[in-house]
């Protein structure tokens, strides 16, 4: 099983030296690339099975799959990573269409 992030775990004491510092702020960068990138990719994915599962006749998501996903982030990352699965969900979902929203005063 994929190791969880420890809740309490205290962060590690910064060196002194300052280019160690911005290293480690552009792998934090880089990182941030990737998981915006892994995002958008399995947002597509997210949405297409929705727009299969449509096509198929059954509804546009699945209850059990989403709740599974939020398990998980929970096992793994704690009541944060519930929010983090929820905001996933959110984003995966098709924008409402303009005429489908609501009137604004």
């Amino acid at each position: 099983m994929p190791e969880s992030v420890p809740h309490g775990d205290q962060p590690r004491p910064p060196r002194a030296t300052e280019g160690i510092a911005d290293e480690t702020a552009e792998q934090l960068s880089a990182l941030d690339e990737q998981l915006i990138a892994q995002l958008v990719h399995r947002i597509r994915l997210a949405r297409g099975h929705q727009l299969s599962r449509r096509a198929a006749g059954l509804p546009t998501t699945s209850l059990a799959q989403e709740n599974a996903m939020l398990l998980r982030y929970a096992a793994r990352l704690g009541d944060q990573g519930a929010g983090i699965a929820l905001a996933i969900l959110e984003l995966s979902r098709p924008p409402a269409s303009p005429a489908s929203a609501p009137e604004r005063p």
